[in-house]
């Protein structure tokens, strides 16, 4: 894969807030022409209290219908990024939770192709619950395998 922002759209999902407070706000954002998305979660500890991210699908820029069981896509993490930012794979799944007493500074990664969205769904979202207050998390989209070569991507945000 060649990435590039100019072919691999680079979407923030939310800039950084408490962890607790990221819930269903990130923005969703459409596959509508894109092969899939690599969603990046950063999240700075501030206090132990773990959190589940959710990917939430949708056939328009809105709800919380969770993907379910049968739609597993990959996940990665780094549990500590001051000792290592290396991606380490996991098991699919349908969620992750950030285990705050495994590793501080964490970085988890979600490869959701387009294909594993339920039929007429095409937009996606990050979503969480729990979080502590004094820990802080952010979101990335980077849309993958444009289907339509042109100059400009089209918006893929709501």
């Amino acid at each position: 894969m060649r990435i590039s922002p100019e072919t691999n759209q680079l979407i923030v999902g939310h800039v950084g807030i408490r962890s607790d407070q990221l819930l269903d706000t990130s923005a969703w954002v459409s596959l509508e022409n894109a092969a899939g998305v690599l969603i990046t979660v950063i999240h700075y500890y501030g206090g132990n209290t773990s959190e589940v991210l959710t990917v939430h699908e949708g056939t328009t820029a809105a709800g919380t219908t969770a993907i379910t069981t049968k739609a597993e896509f990959q996940i990665w993490i780094a549990t500590d990024l001051a000792t290592s930012q290396t991606l380490v794979r996991q098991t699919d799944g349908i969620t992750y939770t950030i285990n705050t007493g495994s590793g501080k500074n964490q970085m988890v990664c979600f490869y959701v192709p387009a294909s594993n969205l339920s039929q007429g769904y095409s937009w996606v979202q990050l979503g969480a619950t729990g979080g502590h207050a004094a820990s802080i998390t952010t979101v990335l989209y980077q849309l993958d395998g444009g289907r339509y070569q042109q100059t400009t991507p089209p918006t893929a945000t709501a």
